[in-house]
């Protein structure tokens, strides 16, 4: 079996990204706030109403999920930083 190799600032690196990624996705201005009687007709204005609503909750989610995987990888990190250290004090 070969040897594994984590490499702990890339994975700090790539929860530092998520965590920027979910911040991007936070400011996102909300799509269902923008003037839906511009478009003249109030079946249009549903419409677009619906699918900004859609699309405001899909780009929550992202936001959500890049928080959670940004945790996730800095948990990891931390956890295999902690048994690296435990397994080196057992050798040491």
């Amino acid at each position: 079996m070969g040897d594994l190799t984590v490499d702990a600032s890339a994975m700090h690196s790539v929860a530092s990204k998520a965590k920027s990624a979910a911040a991007e996705f936070g400011s996102e201005r909300a799509l269902s706030e923008a003037d839906g009687g511009c478009l003249g007709s109030d079946v249009v204005a549903s419409a677009f109403t619906s699918s900004a609503r859609a699309q405001d909750a899909m780009v929550r989610s992202l936001g959500d999920d890049a928080d959670t995987l940004s945790q996730f990888v800095q948990d990891a990190a931390s956890e295999l930083e902690q048994a690296d250290a435990g397994l080196a004090a057992r050798l040491g």
